[in-house]
Order: structure tokens, then sequence, then C-alpha cells
């Protein structure tokens, strides 16, 4: 069977991954540093499929699989990125032999993009106040999730129009650690106050103060998963009612945000 970008699509966006957009290889390269271009990465590229999570659709399908095995919460430091892994390794016979590489938005990648710009040039959202990507339905509840690279030139996407141009900025007054500087969010601040308050440890009230894609906000316990996997993990083992979990749970880094971080997934 030939290769299908469509059928690719469908079949991801059955596992969470509903959100796609196109970049070719000329816009990447001009937007990436020499050591991630093509020609060292996927020489025989033309066009990198970006996929996203947009709204919960990927965290219930994580549910769903943890009921069925739940190994895959206690034997794993990453559920929710092994099971974009396992569902990204279950889609490779829609690929009928063709070429093609996976990058995953993972602290554990053996290649780290980043997926924030990336989805910019793949028309999947555009910058925001908040330091996440935006998307005029899916707001700032989106999760950057994986590239691949395809020896194939497929239709690029539109990028999207600034989503917090006219906006009354809620999100910047809602700031419990004053993280905003001239409107825009500020990195270093946002991790000093962690460093020192627990007040925002499993959930961000900028981010639900942000009027955008409010009916695709993340559950709370979503929520405090991306904020704090020590706690969001136990979170879901008592709501999962999975025993032998003693995971503490990776990230956040708080006291290394003012460095790039490997794991770019924009949750």
């Amino acid at each position: 069977m030939p290769f299908d970008a469509t059928e690719l699509m469908k079949r991801l966006s059955g596992v969470g991954l509903n959100h796609t957009g196109i970049v070719d290889v000329a816009t990447y390269n001009a937007g990436v540093s020499p050591e991630l271009h093509t020609d060292v990465l996927a020489p025989w590229a033309r066009s990198i499929l970006v996929f996203a999570s947009g709204g919960s659709a990927l965290w219930d399908a994580l549910l769903v699989d943890l009921r069925r095995e739940p190994s895959h919460l206690t034997e794993s430091d990453h559920p929710l990125d092994d099971f974009v892994h396992r569902s990204l390794a279950g889609v490779s016979d829609v690929f009928g032999g063709v070429e093609h590489r996976w990058i995953q938005a993972s602290s554990n990648a053996d290649i780290h993009l980043d997926f924030r710009r990336l989805a910019v040039m793949a028309g999947l959202g555009s910058p925001s106040r908040l330091g996440l990507i935006i998307h005029p339905i899916f707001g700032p509840w989106m999760g950057l999730r994986a590239a691949c690279f395809l020896p194939i030139e497929l239709p690029v996407s539109a990028p999207i129009e600034d989503q917090c141009g006219d906006c009354p900025a809620p999100c910047v007054e809602a700031c419990l650690g004053d993280a905003f500087v001239d409107g825009q969010w500020e990195v270093s601040r946002c991790a000093d106050f962690h460093r020192r308050s627990s007040q925002c440890a499993v959930d961000c009230d900028s981010r639900l103060a942000c009027p955008v894609g409010v009916e695709f906000r993340y559950p709370k316990d979503e929520r405090g998963y991306h904020c704090d996997r020590a706690i969001g993990r136990k979170r879901m083992a008592q709501v999962l009612n999975i025993e032998g979990d003693y995971r503490k749970g990776i990230g956040p880094h708080w006291g290394g945000w003012s460095t790039p971080q490997k794991d770019s997934s924009s949750d």
C-alpha cells in the first residue's frame, strides 16, 4: 500500500494526536541551526509533518491505555511520552516502505528540536504572551508531540495569525508570581517564584485565564501532571486504582529554566 499522509493523520488523531501541520524543508532549514538541518537529520526529506495534541484527547487515550496495561505507568518514568512513542510505532505500516524519520518532543529523545519554533513554521499556532504556542481553536491547551520527516512534497500549512495582539491580557493580571515583563512571560521570573512558592505547583492561573480555547482546557488531573509529574502521576495512580507506582516522575526543572530545556513539548 502506497504511503498516504491523510491516513497517517487519521490514525494518529485516533490516539489524540489530532492537530497537524506541514512545513517545507526550505522554511525549516532557514529557521533552525545548521546541526539540525535536513542535510544532517534526513538528507532525503522534502516535507516535515508536525503532530500536536489539542485539548484532552491524548490524555483520555493515555488513561484508556493505562487501564488496559497498568505497567505502562508503574514501569515508565515518562508514561505520556512513552504512550506517544508506542502510538508512532503502531502506525509504521502506513508508510509502506517509504523512508521517514520521527523525532519526538520529549526529554529523552535522541535529537532535540525547538518544537515551539517548528509549530509556528508548520502553522500549528502562533507565539503567545504565555510563552506557549496558541491556536485560535485550542488556545494554549495544546501539546507539541512529534515531527515526521518525509521524502514527499506535501502542501504546506498556512501560518496562524497573532492571537494576543488585541487581547486585554487577563493572563498578565492572573499571574501570582508577577512573571510578566512588559506583557510578556519571563521564564526566569516564573522559575524564581516556583523556587520560593508552591502556589503554582499544580496549576497555572495565567494559562487558565486565557480566553481562547476555553472549551478545550485540560482537566485538572492533566494540568497537575504537566505542572508537576511527581504529584500528577500519584494522582493518576489513585484515579486508576493502580498500585505499585513508586516512581517520582521527571520535571519540571525550575532551577534550570533560565537555559533552554531538552523537553520543548509545550504541554
